[in-house]
């Protein structure tokens, strides 16, 4: 049983099943206050499902999952979770908005925790951007972003309610080395600055020792290393034995059983979900 069920992230022996298969058996771990854990794996082994329990889009077939102490399931202060979640940066780049516009537009989730004045919101989105040195792209639409910008943006979106978890789900395909340095580099900042927690999920075997974090391996539907020993060679070299690249085959499969699966989930997620940002 894990202990400390107060932790942002609380898993204990959770399953859950798509089609009749099971796509996490007996997965445990915990995710304490201020921690940085990253969590690595083959393409399908299921890591994308553990991000959409902890925002409450999928339902474990059994086993406990918590929430700050909460299940998913009856968790309400959603602005304490800030999500990016692996949406392809062509789907919402074609939104007709400006920058500020898409930032504000996630603050909804964050009212019912503080509700200042209208300047007040517009200052808390430009200090989220400011904050992934974007702030000078306020008044450019979306479409005119790099894929790079455009993942700040959706970084700075996750900010705004100044969250206590930030869950980061593939955050970084599709961008250059550089724009995968600068998109850590604001995570990391965010993290030392503001003692938020990062859950990670991640094929960049390569940037985990800069950031310092926890790395566990899900394999089969079980987490290797529950423990979020430090990242040591070891534990990398490890990780990198079992990563696969990513195939266009294995993107459009993922892509297709996610759909699928949240089509299947949908009503049992509950309003909970609209939450998150």
């Amino acid at each position: 049983m894990i202990e400390s069920l107060d932790n942002p992230v609380v898993f204990d022996d959770v399953t859950f099943s798509y089609r009749g298969t099971d796509v996490l058996r007996g997965v445990s771990f915990s995710i304490e206050a201020g921690e940085m854990r990253a969590l690595v794996g083959d393409n399908g082994a299921g890591k994308s499902t553990i991000a959409r329990i902890i925002v409450g889009e999928a339902t474990p077939r059994s086993g406990v999952a918590r929430l700050f102490g909460v299940a998913p399931e009856r968790f309400e202060d959603w602005a304490r979770i800030g999500y990016v979640s692996q949406l392809a940066p062509t789907a919402i780049g074609r939104f007709p908005a400006t920058v500020l516009e898409l930032v504000r537009a996630s603050q909804h989730a964050s009212m019912p925790r503080f509700r200042p004045a209208f300047r007040s919101f517009r200052d808390a989105a430009l200090s989220a951007l400011d904050a992934v040195d974007m702030a000078s792209f306020s008044k450019r639409l979306i479409r005119e972003l790099s894929g790079g910008q455009l993942q700040r943006v959706r970084l700075a979106c996750a900010l705004v309610g100044a969250p206590d978890l930030l869950v980061l789900d593939e955050p970084v395909n599709g961008l250059d080395k550089e724009g995968r340095a600068k998109f850590y580099g604001l995570v990391r900042r965010a993290h030392d600055e503001a003692g938020i927690a990062v859950f990670l999920i991640t094929h960049d075997l390569d940037a985990l020792p800069s950031l310092g974090c926890s790395v566990m391996r899900l394999e089969e539907g079980v987490i290797e290393d529950g423990t979020g020993a430090a990242a040591g060679a070891a534990s990398l070299a490890d990780a990198a034995a079992c990563e696969s690249p990513a195939s266009e085959e294995d993107l459009v499969v993922d892509a297709d059983e996610s759909r699928a699966c949240e089509a299947e989930t949908a009503a049992g997620a509950g309003a909970s979900s609209k939450g998150v940002r």
